[in-house]
């Protein structure tokens, strides 16, 4: 009788030892008030799922079905049953065996209402279903092949979006075949679009070059997170053009972006020494950079105070990191600590001010009982402000 107070279910299975919940849940639990329903990370059926949408058809705005790689589109039917313009996002991510046929039409029955879509491996025909959402503001699109996704199609699209002034908040763009500098160009002068991105991600785009980069870096200035992991196309000037023009960069992940020196760094070490300009950076990845230094990494340390977490990635020296950290832990001039976090690929990791740090600190490559709980407790927040999980062809956010 409790069922029908329910709006609200988000699972995401994270550990073997719960997926045998999946079947007994779902044979045993239908919610026909449900709004948002987030299910991941699960090797779920189409039998056990179908239920609960179709039940919820009525009121259901909201369906994340993340990683569920067993999915095919008999899962999703119902969005097509329920009435028009209902749901608000849809995000696919990993749901490899989805008809475009029927996301296609998926997208045109809700075009009026949806203001997020995520998709892997998203063709011609899905995009140009998308085309037609005015109210969208978050877009996803990975691991899309030139086979299906055309560069025409990209053009068109957006183009579209500058025609219609599109207002993208958040823009996914993670290995696309076809994704090229023109395209770039196109988003870069949409005026709607450089005042309202603040999210960009634009990893393991292979035919993307400096220039287009730069682009993106002059005119939209207002981004918060930037993700070009596996670029080759990113440039020491490309990165100062961003720090120099985005103040507001608080997350950026250029991890495997081998053209990077410490040359790239040295405008948000100039604004952090200045206090001119004040610095918001909390995390940046850098892994995989062979040409960085430990000095300028502990520079980045030392200067920039708003840094919480600074990755270093699974290859890198670990008694060279450790000096950096015992170097840090040691200085009185300041009262920040760091440790050593191998769980999140060899990352440096700011101690929480209201903890008192442990006297081999220094030599830390665990992470903390006290922080990892409070992981625990704000993982939603900790998923959002880390760089993707697939940027170290991880399963994945």
């Amino acid at each position: 009788m409790y069922n029908k107070y329910v709006w609200k279910l988000c699972l995401s299975w994270t550990k073997q030892d719960i997926h045998h919940l999946e079947r007994f849940f779902f044979d045993n639990f239908l919610f026909p008030n449900l709004r948002v329903l987030e299910f991941s990370n699960a090797a779920a059926q189409d039998h056990i799922l179908y239920p609960m949408i179709a039940a919820a058809k009525k009121s259901l705005s909201s369906l994340n079905l993340s990683q569920c790689y067993c999915l095919s589109s008999a899962v999703i039917k119902p969005l097509l049953t329920m009435a028009p313009h209902q749901m608000e996002s849809l995000v696919l991510y990993g749901c490899g065996k989805m008809s475009s046929h029927i996301l296609a039409d998926i997208i045109h029955r809700h075009c009026n209402t949806l203001k997020r879509i995520r998709l892997t491996d998203a063709n011609d025909a899905i995009l140009d279903a998308i085309q037609k959402c005015k109210k969208l503001s978050d877009l996803g699109l990975e691991h899309c092949s030139d086979a299906t996704l055309s560069s025409s199609a990209l053009s068109n699209f957006f183009t579209s979006l500058s025609r219609h002034q599109a207002q993208l908040t958040h823009l996914r763009l993670r290995d696309i075949n076809s994704l090229t500098s023109q395209h770039l160009r196109i988003i870069a002068n949409t005026p709607t679009i450089q005042t309202s991105l603040v999210h960009f991600d634009m990893s393991e785009c292979n035919r993307i070059d400096s220039e287009g980069i730069s682009w993106l870096a002059t005119e939209c200035i207002h981004l918060e997170s930037l993700l070009l992991a596996y670029q080759e196309g990113v440039t020491n000037q490309a990165i100062q053009l961003f720090i120099q023009n985005c103040q507001l960069l608080k997350h950026v992940d250029v991890s495997g972006c081998r053209l990077l020196t410490d040359h790239a760094f040295y405008p948000v070490l100039n604004n952090a020494s200045s206090n001119l300009i004040t610095v918001a950076l909390e995390t940046l990845n850098i892994s995989g950079l062979d040409q960085i230094s430990p000095s300028l990494i502990f520079q980045l340390l030392n200067k920039i105070s708003s840094l919480q977490e600074l990755c270093l990635g699974v290859t890198y020296d670990l008694d060279e990191a450790d000096l950096i950290l015992q170097i840090m832990n040691s200085d009185t001039t300041h009262s920040r600590f760091y440790y050593l976090d191998m769980e999140k690929f060899c990352t440096i990791c700011k101690l929480p001010s209201q903890i008192t740090p442990p006297v081999n600190l220094a030599s830390r490559k665990q992470p903390l009982p006290c922080q990892r709980h409070m992981e625990e407790e704000n993982d939603a927040e900790t998923m959002s402000r880390l760089p993707s999980l697939s940027t170290w062809n991880i399963p994945l956010l």
